[in-house]
């Protein structure tokens, strides 16, 4: 029987290669989303992320992967906003999304395995480099929120460390997706790619495959951990 895994903001950018990528390798995948998925869900609705969660097991099995891709990013002015212009709207609609988001999927999908444990599970959020550097582009709601995305994961690793569980993270540089392009407008990539030792902006298949690296069965050892995919903008 295939394994099942649940993927959050599924129908564009990250989220829908990461589908195509774990279909491809033998997933029965619950593609999730807002808008045009096979199950709508939004990840800000507690009891739409319960009702979702229950839902794909009723049809397709336990769920025994979590790829947490739904995020936002508020669009900018031509300039990186100063953190004393975000008005509190903005602070809030962006953690409601990028944290609250991720949190309550993150918790569904715990709360079912650490009652009914299934070998090699695993839970994979995208974060952003931006979390780490304090972003170079977006504003500081965005890189905030990712931060905490970045905390959840480690946090969340140790509690599933019980039954065997995984849980990593996949800190995207730029990446050419609808998202990016909110607020990147082609042809102004310029200023950002100074910054990207590769010289060039990456494509949502080479962050899908860091996450088919971390689903996979070999990738058992490692937990609490984040692999950049950034062109080497965040060497140390």
């Amino acid at each position: 029987m295939s394994r099942v895994a649940l993927v959050t903001g599924a129908a564009s950018g990250i989220g829908s290669a990461v589908t195509r990528a774990l279909t491809a390798d033998g997933f029965a995948v619950a593609a999730t989303d807002r808008h045009a998925a096979p199950f709508l869900m939004d990840v800000t609705d507690e009891a739409a992320v319960e009702r979702t969660f229950a839902d794909v097991e009723a049809r397709l099995g336990r769920i025994g992967v979590l790829v947490t891709s739904a995020g936002t990013m508020l669009a900018p002015s031509d300039r990186r906003p100063s953190l004393t212009e975000i008005s509190a709207e903005a602070w809030d609609e962006t953690f409601r999304v990028n944290a609250r988001g991720t949190f309550f999927a993150v918790r569904a999908l715990l709360r079912r395995r650490l009652a009914d444990p299934l070998p090699h599970g695993r839970i994979v959020t995208i974060s952003s480099a931006a979390g780490q550097t304090g972003g170079l582009r977006g504003g500081a709601d965005y890189a905030a929120s990712k931060a905490a995305v970045l905390a959840l994961t480690k946090l969340a690793a140790r509690e599933a460390a019980a039954i065997g569980m995984t849980v990593n993270s996949v800190a995207p540089g730029p990446v050419e997706t609808p998202l990016f392009r909110s607020v990147n407008p082609v042809g102004k990539d310029g200023p950002m790619l100074a910054s990207v030792p590769l010289g060039r902006i990456g494509t949502p298949e080479e962050i899908a495959a860091a996450v088919r690296f971390l689903v996979g069965e070999s990738a058992g050892y490692i937990t609490g951990s984040v692999i950049d995919v950034n062109g080497g903008s965040r060497m140390q």
